[in-house]
């Protein structure tokens, strides 16, 4: 634009200066000729030709530098402006791709530096892109920092204004890191804890830290539709179960304000499981992020709500299962002795070849009931999993199982697999029911018990046996022999269960569990 009004202005001196150039001298020339016998008048044009010609060159070749030094100041200030522009529009570009503050800081100061054209240092809550170099500093509004420009003169205006804009670009890193934190801790919360009261505390209270939260709680519902108050910290709740009337019951379907700075939201999973509370100041510019945290709240419970009823379900069919054998088994057997006591009775006198024989049956079968009875009382031993650790507690309950049963057991455990106690606890039921079921069916002579770890995945128990398998169950009917309660179990925990068994082939049991 610059480069068009300076041309245009050069085509309009060039039209307009020779006519006008020859207007004066013409003028001048008219003004002489009264007096043109004067001797006088030749030096006279001389004077005017000689000062004239050079005067209105240098006026015009003056102008025309104006001009165009004006032209080079506006491009370098169009240029200096692009460059501050592109500088600002890598800043938060290069924060939106930064994964962390560190990297953040590290990428802004290298994009300031190739975009102003000198080296600059940046310092935001103690990381720094490198030494200070005595140049102009300003601080970082809102943070701990500053930017500081090693330069010889940079203008202090530019540099203020650069720095509010990098305070917000790292500004929101840090809200991005502290958000993922925050998932992160609470996703760690939910795989370290299986007791969910303890549960609860630890989400509320990382809950609670994000949100710079003064109080807070967290009310479930009961099967009577009652709010029941389950952990409470800072908040002046009833202690006792009440029912969702007035805001409450707005609470079990969006976010609401309870009261002055009180905010509650929905726990959802599917169906409203309960109410998450918190008060404190800002909290509804939170919601959106307060709302994805209690969806997480939301599933821990159900899922910890099905593993209680996974739990007790698994406990009822035990019962059932040792009622079963008990009946089966030693009651039947027991029956069978009486029987053959009194055969004997009646035989003594008779034919005592005939008794001594049936007193050898029964014999043979109380000794086969009390190894039956040792290792059903063996299998239900708990083991105290918190004293000799996860795969400590697996080695010695599979080897000391094997020597009851009467088999020989290969062990590969790994150094370490890293699962939550729930985790744990779910792997350590299924080698027990896997190991009752082949001890007490399969009849082998070699079990194989194998634990992988599976990365983010979790980890698998695989328990192999040589025994006489069975048909394998259809898929979704895993039948009896304690599978279901095994596949229960696991699924409770978001895992998946396999069983591959052949007559004749042996047979062996998958689980799979997350950490």
């Amino acid at each position: 634009m610059a480069s068009h009004n300076l041309y245009r202005l050069v085509r309009l001196a060039q039209r307009l200066l020779p006519p006008l150039i020859a207007a004066v001298v013409v003028a001048f020339e008219l003004a002489l000729l009264p007096y043109r016998h004067v001797e006088s008048v030749l030096w006279l044009r001389l004077g005017f030709y000689g000062l004239v010609g050079p005067l209105v060159t240098y006026a015009v070749l003056e102008w025309i530098a104006q001009e165009v030094l004006e032209k080079v100041r506006a491009e370098r200030a169009l240029e200096e402006a692009n460059r501050r522009l592109q500088a600002s529009g890598r800043v938060f570009r290069e924060a939106l791709e930064s994964q962390n503050l560190e990297e953040a800081v590290l990428r802004i100061a290298r994009a300031l530096e190739e975009a102003l054209g000198y080296p600059v240092v940046l310092e935001a809550e103690g990381v720094r892109s490198g030494e200070g170099c005595g140049g102009l500093r300003v601080e970082l509004p809102g943070l701990r920092g500053f930017l500081e420009a090693c330069a010889q003169a940079p203008e202090r205006a530019f540099l203020e204004v650069l720095a509010h804009e990098v305070a917000g670009a790292l500004q929101s890193v840090v809200a991005r890191s502290r958000d993922l934190l925050t998932l992160h801790e609470v996703d760690q919360a939910l795989k370290a804890e299986a007791n969910l009261d303890r549960l609860l505390e630890g989400l509320l209270e990382r809950i609670r830290a994000w949100a710079e939260a003064e109080g807070g709680g967290v009310l479930l519902l009961d099967q009577e539709g009652f709010l029941v108050p389950r952990v409470v910290r800072g908040l002046d709740l009833p202690a006792h179960p009440f029912l969702p009337e007035g805001p409450w019951r707005g609470a079990l379907q969006g976010p609401v304000f309870v009261g002055k700075d009180t905010l509650a939201l929905p726990l959802k999973a599917r169906e409203p499981v309960g109410v998450l509370v918190l008060r404190g100041r800002g909290l509804s510019r939170r919601i959106p992020f307060l709302s994805f945290l209690a969806s997480q709240v939301a599933l821990a419970v159900r899922n910890a709500q099905a593993y209680l009823r996974a739990e007790e379900l698994a406990i009822n069919e035990e019962r059932t299962r040792i009622a079963r054998e008990i009946h089966d088994g030693l009651a039947q057997s027991l029956a069978f002795m009486a029987l053959k006591l009194d055969l004997a009775e009646r035989l003594l006198s008779k034919d005592q070849e005939a008794a001594l024989k049936a007193l050898q049956e029964v014999k043979d079968t109380l000794r086969a009931q009390i190894r039956e009875v040792r290792r059903s009382i063996f299998a239900l031993r708990p083991i105290d999993l918190e004293r000799y650790g996860f795969l400590e507690s697996l080695r010695r309950y599979a080897q000391a199982f094997a020597e009851q049963a009467g088999f020989r057991v290969h062990l590969a455990l790994p150094d370490r697999v890293g699962l939550s106690q729930a985790s744990e606890l779910v792997l350590f039921r299924v080698l027990q029911e896997a190991l009752t079921n082949a001890a007490k069916h399969g009849r082998p002579t070699r079990v194989e018990v194998v634990l992988e770890p599976l990365g983010e995945r979790g980890a698998r128990l695989t328990v192999r046996d040589n025994g006489r398998g069975f048909q394998s169950p259809e898929a979704g009917g895993l039948g009896g022999f304690g599978l279901t309660q095994m596949r229960e179990r696991v699924e409770a925990r978001g895992g998946r269960f396999a069983v591959r068994s052949e007559p004749g082939k042996g047979t062996e049991v998958v689980a799979e569990v997350p950490y």
